[in-house]
């Protein structure tokens, strides 16, 4: 069986670890794995090439930031269109049985549409949606691969700068800028640095719940008051009342998305009228830090990746591989869905979860980010 793999949108901390666990199965199985670089993007321009590395240099990309083949934000037209002539020509001239496309949302569009095509073709490819997005707004699964390492990595940072902040007798207010356009899952997250941080509050602001300028700042204004340190987390997507970003450029992305960031400094910015302010914004860093990397994401990342080589070898084809929680302290397997129940549909940050002070959103998160620094505070 010859076998492309391909990897789509912004790379997470462990993307790479997911085309490595590809690679590892497809060879243990005696199958060819091919990669396709810059996404669809560059399959559509014949850049394909054989994965021939050794297990030395195996090693160093799974632990490696960014996309290893490159990546791309290219939109699929919709089925029918010529530019699925040049596609599955190349499909048919490089022999390929079965395409792996790793990705977020638009990703999951991209193969629902591939799979599509093929059916109406009556073209034989397997064609399988591997999860990847730290935004963690996928259906279909626990988590995707790429958010546990991402929440990790700020959690970490956001408690390293708050710490700095109450340096002085009277503590800043620290803000920190997080991904997430549609939902607030990294944004969230922060909240797990109240545990890490003696005494700390942290505030969040999700695109689940819209906001306005006096509700943050009333919300700050009555925690400011316990002269305790105090952590703001907004995420880039959070709207007002009237479902408009609070910050957001006039200009529009490859998808046809605001483009969004600055929300941070917007925050930061209303809440110098109560006192000191420090920002942060990870921007893309929070996406590449491999060197915080979490073992269980890093682990699933390669199981997802490994299970479709395992499905394709079946000849299956248009389905998308889910992470399945069995325990929450803590085990996982995975499970196939149709990818038409995957394509287009957001997973938004469930309310139970922010219930009770988030405790219910702690307990998810916690076992995926694995052993945290511990610090101590006067």
């Amino acid at each position: 069986m010859r076998i492309l793999i391909a990897q789509s949108g912004g790379p997470t901390p462990v993307i790479n670890a997911s085309l490595v666990g590809a690679i590892k199965r497809a060879r243990e199985l005696g199958h060819e794995i091919f990669g396709g670089i810059y996404g669809i993007e560059g399959i559509l321009e014949n850049e394909i090439i054989p994965l021939t590395q050794s297990n030395v240099e195996l090693k160093k990309i799974a632990h490696t930031p960014g996309a290893f083949l490159g990546s791309c934000r290219h939109v699929l037209p919709d089925p029918g269109d010529e530019e699925y002539d040049v596609l599955f020509d190349i499909f048919a001239s490089r022999k390929i049985d079965a395409f792996l496309y790793m990705g977020g949302n638009d990703s999951m569009d991209s193969v629902a549409k591939i799979y599509s095509e093929a059916e109406r073709r009556h073209f034989p490819i397997s064609v399988i949606g591997i999860p990847k997005t730290i935004d963690n707004d996928l259906v279909e699964t626990d988590h995707c691969p790429g958010f546990a390492s991402a929440a990790r990595f700020l959690n970490i940072i956001a408690s390293e700068f708050v710490i700095d902040s109450i340096s002085y007798s009277r503590p800043s207010i620290s803000v920190i800028e997080t991904m997430g356009r549609d939902t607030g899952w990294l944004a969230a997250s922060l909240k797990l640095s109240e545990y890490l941080v003696k005494g700390l509050n942290v505030l969040v602001y999700l695109p689940e719940h819209p906001t306005s300028d006096e509700e943050i700042l009333h919300d700050v204004q009555r925690l400011r008051n316990k002269n305790e340190p105090l952590l703001v987390s907004v995420s880039e997507g959070v709207v007002d009342k009237n479902g408009n970003y609070l910050k957001s450029a006039p200009i529009l992305d490859s998808f046809g998305h605001p483009k969004l960031g600055g929300v941070g400094e917007h925050v930061a910015s209303l809440l110098e009228k109560i006192g000191r302010v420090k920002l942060v914004n990870p921007g893309f860093t929070q996406r590449a830090a491999s060197h915080t990397v979490s073992s269980v994401d890093f682990q699933e990342a390669q199981m997802v990746a490994s299970f479709a080589v395992d499905v394709v070898s079946d000849r299956k084809s248009g389905f998308f591989v889910g992470i399945v929680r069995k325990e929450m302290n803590y085990l996982s397997t995975v499970k196939l869905v149709p990818i038409g129940r995957v394509a287009n549909r957001v997973k938004r940050v469930p309310e139970k979860l922010l219930e009770n002070n988030m405790k219910g959103f702690i307990e998810y998160l916690a076992p995926l980010v694995g052993q945290m620094p511990e610090f101590i505070i006067r």
